[in-house]
């Protein structure tokens, strides 16, 4: 809504210059007299606001996106954390070390919870390929 506001008002502000790019059409279809004299000061002047904040809006873009780059190359360098041991990644799992350990082995591993918060493990079977195409 905020969006359709704004176009209307933008046009509000640039009548003349409607007038002076659509006037002939308009007069034409019976709308009425229309200026074809231009006013451009006019139409720089009034647009003068909208070329401002969208030059604002760019450079905090610009800003932002150089801040997120800069901000992820030093996350980058930090160290990776230390992996967890069997036991405290068992416990944060909720599942005893014999399954774990099954479960790393797995090359793809499917995890079913229930509804009462139960999960159990299992292999999962890799994606079935449907071949070459025969062109038939």
């Amino acid at each position: 809504m905020l969006t359709v506001l704004m176009w209307v008002f933008f046009a509000i502000m640039l009548e003349t210059e409607f007038e002076l790019f659509f006037g002939r059409y308009l007069e034409r279809l019976g709308f009425g007299d229309f200026q074809d004299d231009g006013h451009w000061s006019v139409f720089f002047e009034r647009l003068r606001p909208f070329i401002q904040t969208t030059a604002v809006l760019v450079g905090a873009l610009l800003v932002a996106g150089l801040l997120t780059l800069r901000r992820r190359k030093l996350a980058l360098l930090l160290p990776q954390p230390a992996a967890l041991e069997l036991v405290a990644d068992a416990r944060r799992a909720g599942v005893d070390e014999t399954a774990l350990l099954a479960a790393r082995d797995f090359p793809i591993a499917v995890v079913h919870f229930e509804a009462n918060g139960v999960h159990r493990i299992e292999r999962g079977e890799p994606p079935v390929s449907a071949g070459p195409a025969t062109g038939h």
